[in-house]
Parts: structure tokens; C-alpha cells; sequence
């Protein structure tokens, strides 16, 4: 159903785009922000200025309900615990020493297995489709709790930084908002019903970007959010053409790729604003926040963090760290162990924060290392992986730009994976980067690993002069 609508959403004109992203904007409205959500913003900001230990009691209970739940409603875990030994009791006496025996879950296993991993007590309010920054998309299975708790703990986030909850907002994210074609503005449509302006990530063209910052000077929002690639794009110009803004947003709360310090140098000249950086993921992975003394905190009520070097042993203090999770954010379909595949450095021993909150707080999010395209049609294009959203059979993905006019693809598919499949991927591949461009996609074997081990989902192999 929800691929049909996107069909007839694609195919619409930009009247009735802006009628049906306004009836999914009071829908989504509803949805998330009702009286229980009303209830946990109201307690996690509380949790904000709690003591520790306060923090820790709470986060033991959740562990105690997300074990205990998934011991008697998930297939996997249930299986898991038991060839372990695990009771309730033991859940109930000690649910960290339990945590501890689980296994980690691998991305593989969470990808292929999540009808086994679905925690069946809890019926399903909405499925999602992660693009997943490795270029493999997931399915993602969301109850009402889980989603007014996140939405909780993001706008927590909102308040911690001082944004009204109703304030003008814009965002910059992968949704595919307005016509591939489209040259000429509108580049962006408005959710009423957030008091948002959504803004295309896919036309920041040299000749479309003025216009871009024209509805920014008259929209003035207080509040800017998403992609840093994309707002580092029109910050950019801002600055190299010494433009006056006349506005200075309250904050700037980016997320879905690596924050880089150029870029958070170029956004805050241009918006005379700090930028705050966030992690979350929507596979529901527990959340880290900035805070307005420029610390990023583990958000201990929305899960539990462990940390493993490169040698797979606990990480120390200084040390470049592996992000495992547990979180209470998703309990539809749980992540216990989740290995995320993001890595952090970690704080320094003793490190902490006086900004009010109590919760542990990391140096600096490092995953999530995403590159920038450029094609002539389309201009600086980032976070490529949404190209996958939604596709079968994909294992992995690499997506290389050897120069302006030339991408490669490099595949390990499966069974799944077809000609629809990749006829379905080369058109979203053109969408985001243009029809112009020669593609070539390969399917292999193996896709190699970067340096210091990642995987690089998104290479460029040539520089960009702005």
C-alpha cells in the first residue's frame, strides 16, 4: 500500500503533493503527539535533570520490561535465553548480568530475521523501511508506545536547546519531495500542521540554490534540522557570496550523517547559530544529544550503550569505539546487543558535563561517513543510501562516483534481486543524481573495506572545489 501511494504521490502536481503531504502531516500528528506522548515528554525531561543513579533505577526498569517481554513474545530472543539458561527470575534479580550473556545481533541477522526478532505482545502502528547506511534496507516494524517515546525523547532534545515545540521549522532530509524534473522553484513544501518547511535535498543545483536561500530569508524559521550536507551546501554559498540573511534561527539540530567541523564552521557563519549534533537511527537505537555546552550525551533513558574497540574488547577512555545498543525506543521490534555499526571516540576518563544533565557524555559521533556527490543536473547531493529504500535482495551496496559523469555500483544480492529490482534502483539512482550520468552496476562477490575498516558505503574519487 504504502509503495502505491508513493506512486501516485510521485505522479502528482504540486497542488495535490501539497494537499496529500498535508493529510500524512495531520495524520503523522495524531499519531505521535497524543496524550501519552504528552506523558513521557514530561517525564524524560524531568530524567534530563535527574541525578544518575535516579537515571540508572529508571533505565534498570526498562531493561527489566524490554528482557522480560521479548523472553515470553520473541521467537529469537526466546530461543536465545533459554538455550542460555535465563529465567524471569533471573530477569527480574539482575537484568544487566542478563544483558551481558546475550549475544550481540549482527545486521544481517536483524535484517533477514525480523518476523523472528518482532516482539508479538505488541501490536504494529506503522512499518517503516530503513535505507540503513551500509546500502541494505530493513524493515522496520513500529508499535504506538515506541513511537510516542521516541518522539518524546526527541522533542526532550528540542526543549534541552531551547526550541518552542510549535516554532517555524525547516528540514532537509532524503524524502523525495518534489518532481526529479523540476528546475524551477518551489523546491520545498510546507507541513501545516508541524508549521514545517520541507526542503529538497535533490535540486541544490548552482542555479537553484539562490532560491533556496530566498524562502529561507523569508520563511525565517527557528528552527533548521537534518542533513548537514545539505545545509553546509547552502551555508556555503551564503558565505562565499557574503549574503545578509536578516535572520538567526534559535538552533540548527542536524543528524543522519557525520557532523564535519568545516561544515559546522560554514553553518554557524552563515546563521550566526551554533549547531547541535544528535545520533539516533530509524531502526530505533537508543539516543546522544548535544547539550548548549557543546557535549554529546548518552541518553541513558532511551537505552543502554556498550562500547567495543577494534580488537572486540570493551573500549577505553580515549579509544575509538564500535556502538553496541540496547533501546527502549523500538519494542515492537527490539534491538538487544545490536551491533550499529557507528563508531564514537570515546570521553576521557573522569570527563563531565555542567550543563545540569548527569548522563555520561562521549568526544565526538565518528560513523556514519558519508560522502558528498556532484553531477552537473543535480548539484551537491549527500546521503545517497535512500536510494536502496525499498528495495528486495540488496546484501550490501557501494555507491562510487569515479568523476562528474561517471557512478558505479557495486552489489552482493541475493535470491530477491531481479532486473525490476535493478531497473527500480537505476531509476532512483537518476532521480537523485540525474539522467545525465552514466551508471554501471555490478554485482559481486565481496565489496572491500575502507580504512581503518569501515565500509564506504559512498566514495568519491575526485575533489570538489565549491
Amino acid at each position: 500500500m504504502a509503495g502505491i501511494v508513493e506512486k501516485i504521490y510521485n505522479a502528482s502536481p504540486y497542488p495535490v503533493k501539497f494537499i496529500l503531504l498535508n493529510i500524512k502531516g495531520y495524520l503523522n500528528t495524531k499519531q505521535r503527539y497524543n496524550k501519552e506522548y504528552e506523558v513521557f515528554l514530561k517525564q524524560h525531561i524531568a530524567l534530563w535533570d535527574a541525578s544518575l543513579d535516579t537515571v540508572q533505577e529508571y533505565q534498570k526498569e526498562k531493561l527489566k520490561i524490554l528482557l522480560s517481554e521479548v523472553f515470553e513474545y520473541s521467537d529469537w530472543y526466546s530461543v536465545i535465553m533459554k538455550n542460555l539458561g535465563i529465567t524471569l527470575n533471573d530477569i527480574d534479580q539482575n537484568p544487566i548480568a542478563v544483558l551481558k550473556k546475550m549475544p550481540i545481533l549482527k545486521k544481517v541477522d536483524r535484517k533477514t530475521k525480523v518476523d523472528q526478532i518482532v516482539n508479538k505482545k505488541r501490536e504494529t502502528a506503522m512499518v517503516g523501511h530503513t535505507s540503513g547506511t551500509s546500502g541494505s534496507p530493513t524493515i522496520d516494524y513500529l508499535d504506538v508506545e515506541s513511537i510516542n517515546v521516541s518522539f518524546a525523547i526527541w522533542k526532550r532534545f528540542h526543549h534541552v536547546i531551547g526550541v518552542n515545540p510549535k516554532c517555524r521549522q525547516v528540514r532537509f532530509s532524503g524524502r523525495i519531495l518534489i518532481d526529479a524534473k523540476t528546475r524551477k522553484p518551489p523546491f520545498w513544501l510546507y507541513n501545516y500542521f508541524e508549521n514545517q518547511l520541507l526542503m529538497s535535498t535533490y535540486h541544490l543545483t548552482k542555479s537553484a540554490i539562490p532560491s533556496y536561500v530566498k524562502k529561507l530569508k523569508q520563511f525565517k524559521p527557528e528552527l533548521i534540522d537534518g542533513y548537514p550536507s545539505a545545509i553546509y551546501i547552502i551555508s556555503k554559498y551564503i558565505n562565499n557570496n557574503n549574503i545578509d540573511i536578516g535572520f538567526a534561527p534559535n538552533a540548527i539540530a542536524v543528524t543522519a550523517e557525520t557532523l564535519y567541523d568545516y561544515q559546522r564552521f560554514e553553518i554557524e557563519k552563515a546563521f550566526n547559530c551554533h549547531v547541535y549534533n544528535q545520533y539516533a537511527s530509524s531502526e530505533g537505537s537508543p539516543f546522544i544529544t548535544e547539550c548548549v555546552k557543546g557535549n554529546l550525551h548518552m541518553n541513558l533513558d532511551s537505552g543502554v550503550f556498550e562500547f567495543i574497540n577494534t580488537e572486540g574488547q570493551p573500549a577505553k577512555p580515549g579509544e575509538i569505539a564500535k556502538l553496541v545498543v540496547t533501546s527502549f525506543i523500538n519494542l515492537k521490534t527490539p534491538l538487544i546487543r545490536y551491533s550499529i555499526e557507528d563508531t564514537v571516540v570515546l570521553s576521557k576518563e573522569g570527563e563531565s558535563c555542567d550543563c545540569g544533565c548527569a548522563m555520561p557524555i562521549i568526544e565526538k559521533l565518528t560513523g556514519r561517513e558519508d560522502d558528498i556527490l556532484w553531477t552537473k543536473e543535480k548539484g551537491f547531493v549527500g546521503r545517497m543510501d535512500t536510494a536502496y529504500k525499498g528495495l528486495e535482495g540488496i546484501v550490501k551496496g557501494q555507491i562510487i562516483q569515479e568523476n562528474p559523469e561517471e557512478i558505479v555500483v557495486n552489489l552482493i544480492v541475493d535470491a530477491n534481486f531481479d532486473d525490476t529490482m535493478q531497473d527500480r534502483l537505476l531509476h532512483n539512482l537518476k532521480v537523485r543524481l540525474g539522467e545525465s550520468v552514466a551508471y554501471k552496476i555490478n554485482r559481486v562477490d565481496n565489496i572491500s573495506l575502507g580504512a581503518n575498516g569501515k565500509f564506504d558505503a559512498v566514495k568519491r574519487n575526485f575533489e570538489l572545489n565549491f
